[in-house]
């Protein structure tokens, strides 16, 4: 998907409300969001040396911001920005987004899975792909997609 590309206002009803109705399990998606990533992108795991208990509820927290600001795209980018900025210096490189946007996708399914359909997915990947585009652009100006 385009850098350019962005996501309708249903976009971002269909995420929050998956979202809200993940809440309650947001343990067991973070839980399930690392064993994928791990499993499928092994590489990962080095860049991760702190206790993971609070880098799972770090990175639940960081994705409710993120779809609190979704129909705020300024605030949104900037917050974006700075989080891909700081992820720099833990290592964390272009090529990195792709198994991080698929976790999420697999994890976020697992814990959805009466209410996950295509269209939730649809929207998700829409969502992610402005997101990840976004980071890369702020942590990687002169990044050329492959």
């Amino acid at each position: 998907m385009s850098p350019l590309a962005t996501f309708s206002p249903a976009d971002i009803h269909r995420v929050r409300t998956s979202f809200d109705l993940m809440w309650p399990r947001s343990t067991e998606m973070a839980d399930q969001f690392y064993a994928r990533l791990f499993e499928i992108a092994p590489d990962s795991r080095t860049l991760f040396r702190s206790d993971m208990t609070r880098m799972k509820d770090k990175f639940i927290q960081t994705l409710a911001v993120l779809v609190g600001s979704l129909d705020n795209l300024t605030g949104l980018y900037a917050v974006a920005g700075k989080l891909a900025v700081d992820h720099v210096r833990y290592g964390v490189r272009p090529d990195h987004y792709a198994p991080v946007g698929e976790a999420l996708l697999w994890s976020l399914g697992r814990q959805l899975a009466g209410f996950w359909d295509d269209d939730v997915e649809q929207s998700w990947r829409k969502v992610y792909a402005v997101i990840s585009a976004r980071m890369i652009g702020a942590a990687y100006p002169n990044h050329r997609p492959a």
